[in-house]
């Protein structure tokens, strides 16, 4: 780039909801270090609550390691949201900064920042993980994330980034990319 190269900003409202995002994964991840020992026992209480979702015998030390095991794994859960939302809101940032740049109609410049921005629900399927697990068990817990997050708005987001990627290539390929020597 040039020193004369302007760079136009993504519209206010998709830089929000990425910096929203971006607010959220920084929460979980305060919350996971100032509340870890109080996350670890909500969800030990709450898994206990349900015996037969996760299989507890009614031994105190056989049903320890399970219910331990199941809140460290809602402790994993919630640190996943944390790092997604955090990169996803980094990395959308970044795709509507060149969606917003691209040659390309309004109308399909909208669209595929529209498009771009709905991925950013996907982290929160690793929420719904952490929250369902004590209650509902593993597989529904998952089951819950993929239906409503990660096939929907993951499936969506990987669409998008592969279409961005094409029309990019495609402009590249006919000069209407600017390009600084």
């Amino acid at each position: 780039m040039t020193a004369g190269t302007v760079v136009k900003a993504p519209p206010a409202l998709a830089v929000f909801a990425c910096l929203l995002l971006f607010g959220w994964g920084e929460l979980t991840g305060a919350l996971q270090g100032g509340f870890k020992t109080q996350i670890l026992a909500t969800a030990a209480s709450a898994a206990k609550e349900h015996p037969t979702v996760h299989q507890l015998t009614g031994l105190s030390d056989v049903d320890q390691s399970i219910v331990e095991g199941i809140a460290q794994e809602v402790l994993g859960h919630i640190h996943h949201f944390h790092s997604h939302a955090l990169g996803l809101a980094l990395m959308t940032l970044a795709l509507v900064t060149v969606i917003a740049n691209l040659e390309v109609a309004d109308r399909l410049r909208l669209f595929l920042m529209g498009w771009t921005a709905v991925g950013l629900l996907y982290p929160f399927g690793w929420l719904t993980v952490a929250l369902a697990l004590p209650a509902k068990g593993k597989a529904v817990a998952f089951a819950l994330a993929e239906r409503w997050f990660f096939i929907p708005f993951g499936g969506l987001y990987l669409l998008a980034i592969g279409t961005l990627i094409a029309l990019y290539a495609w402009q590249l390929l006919q000069g209407g990319v600017k390009r600084e020597a």
